[in-house]
């Protein structure tokens, strides 16, 4: 019994000692509120939002695929990925009509407030994308950039709505998705700062066909399936969020058992 009360003695004393770090970690880092997600003119003098869409081929964008939408996962508006072009929605925007980047800037200058604190890997990246149908437009990646490199993390794979496509993941169309990126699990290339990240990139992707080094080595890649078309439905992204890890929130969780226990007692 003594040791019982030791152990949960302990654990009580590290829920304490975490509560305020954790309180801390979990901020919004962008809520995507309507009339605040976009700066269409990748000017933050002009423009209240921090997003834009980095594959616009021209400037100033004239028909951007980014745009701000009333519906989202907690009813505050969402940044959708219009992808109505492929139905005939109107003419397509610049750059490749597949792929789209929506991509936001945390400087912390004053221009663009709130900058990433320094990242390390008890984090995790956290935000909810929706699709509507089994269309093949999906969230491909979410990147991280510092001055010196960039970091990875894959979110799905396209066609993965559709049971029986080898690229299905499990994932129910018409229903929004939550996303866990752990730090730990980010694949980074360059000289990529963990402390000094100041850019997020969605890799928005309509491409889903598997490729293959043809012959191997020699880095010449071909695709070895069928391209499933764009239905054009569009994309939604919302609350963009930087928490702790789950075992410290399973942590927490004991801590916060272990007192009521002794409470009650």
């Amino acid at each position: 019994m003594k040791t019982r009360n030791v152990v949960l003695m302990v654990v009580a004393v590290l829920v304490l000692a975490l509560a305020p770090t954790v309180q801390a970690l979990n901020i919004s880092l962008d809520p995507m509120t309507s009339g605040n997600i976009l700066d269409p003119t990748r000017n933050p003098l002009v423009g209240p939002g921090r997003w834009h869409d980095e594959r616009d081929g021209v400037w100033p964008p004239v028909n951007s695929a980014l745009k701000e939408s009333a519906f989202s996962h907690d009813g505050d508006g969402s940044m959708m990925i219009d992808y109505s072009y492929w139905a005939g929605g109107g003419p397509a925007p610049a750059g490749d009509p597949y792929d789209r980047v929506p991509r936001g800037y945390f400087e912390g200058t004053d221009n663009y407030a709130s900058p990433l604190p320094d990242l390390d890997s008890s984090m995790s990246f956290t935000f909810w994308w929706y699709k509507g149908d089994a269309g093949p437009q999906h969230v491909r990646e979410l990147q991280l950039y510092s001055p010196g490199g960039m970091a990875r993390f894959a979110v799905a794979n396209g066609g993965e709505a559709t049971v029986g496509d080898i690229h299905y993941t499990g994932m129910v169309p018409g229903t929004w998705q939550y996303v866990i990126a752990p730090v730990s699990s980010f694949v980074t290339e360059g000289a990529f700062d963990w402390t000094a990240v100041d850019t997020i990139d969605f890799w928005v992707s309509a491409w889903h066909q598997d490729w293959a080094e043809v012959p191997p080595g020699s880095g010449h890649w071909e695709p070895i399936e069928e391209q499933l078309m764009p239905t054009g439905m569009p994309l939604y992204i919302d609350d963009v969020r930087l928490i702790p890890e789950p075992a410290t929130m399973s942590l927490l969780g004991l801590g916060a058992l272990a007192l009521l226990k002794r409470r009650k007692t």
